[in-house]
């Protein structure tokens, strides 16, 4: 089943003005959804659509770095196979790497 059916229940009750999305979730419903609770959607409309939705590219592009933030957390076995018994161990494990994920990034993405 495609994920567009959960979506908004999934995103209700989430506070957000400005939500960036796939090009999978552009249905009208969905912008609808999101319209209702005060969101704009900036999505790439689809090639060959008739009446092409406003979208900001520069918010859409930032969407990438959180996506690289996830693949980069899927890379711990423990985080992705969910291994930890207790929430509170697995958030705790999630949380050590992101920082160590961080840290990383610090390390070589800093120039003196």
């Amino acid at each position: 089943h495609s994920d567009l059916r959960y979506a908004t229940a999934l995103a209700s009750g989430i506070p957000a003005c400005d939500v960036a999305l796939d090009r999978g979730y552009i249905s009208a419903p969905l912008r609808a959804a999101f319209a209702a609770e005060g969101c704009t959607v900036h999505t790439p409309p689809k090639r060959g659509m008739v009446d092409p939705p406003a979208w900001d590219p520069v918010l859409y592009a930032r969407r990438h770095r959180v996506e690289n933030l996830f693949s980069r957390l899927k890379d711990f076995a423990r985080i992705t196979l969910r291994r930890d018994k207790t929430r509170r161990s697995w958030m705790g494990f999630a949380h050590l790497a992101a920082t160590m994920i961080n840290l990383r990034t610090t390390e070589f993405g800093h120039r003196p």
